[in-house]
């Protein structure tokens, strides 16, 4: 500014910001490592990490999809020949409706591919259960966001009757 009046011009250019950190998000399992089998009463479940197989907010399923899909067809082989109901979860991000509508179409293209693969029985049933019955807290104690919680919660589990 020269004399009263004047106006300061703007540099030429802007600072530019410091990068933004993000909070690094967990690692997602593959292959075997993504695929947890457990045996109840009449029922081998055998339970997929979601972000195995998709991207996050998304239902189709990945290329790399193909190699846990693939782990889980010996535990679902070793069940029997039992009737087959695929059920997909998410995590606590998003409404009701939402979470339950990408579930059940998570579960839906779980189900085709094992279809596809003579993995289980083409009227295998589907079910999308959204955000309910979670295995891991959403949230930590103190109300932070918990991104190993909700990641165990994203999940996709083949349960075969064992019984008949």
């Amino acid at each position: 500014v020269e004399k009263p009046g004047d106006v300061e011009k703007p540099a030429d250019t802007a600072p530019i910001p410091a990068p933004i950190e993000q909070p690094k998000a967990p690692t997602a399992p593959n292959g075997t490592t993504a695929v947890n089998t457990e045996e109840l009463k009449c029922v081998r479940r055998i339970s997929v990490v979601a972000d195995a197989l998709f991207d996050f907010d998304k239902f189709a399923l990945r290329p790399d999809a193909e190699e846990t899909l693939q782990a889980a067809g010996p535990q679902i082989a070793a069940a029997g020949t039992g009737p087959v109901v695929v059920n997909g979860y998410t995590d606590a991000i998003g409404t009701d409706a939402y979470n339950d509508k990408l579930s059940e179409a998570r579960a839906r293209a779980v189900r085709d591919w094992l279809v596809d693969h003579a993995f289980i029985p083409l009227d295998s049933e589907i079910k999308g259960f959204g955000k309910r019955n979670p295995v891991a807290p959403n949230t930590l104690a103190d109300g932070k966001d918990n991104p190993e919680g909700r990641q165990k919660n994203r999940r996709v589990e083949i349960e075969v009757n064992t019984c008949g």
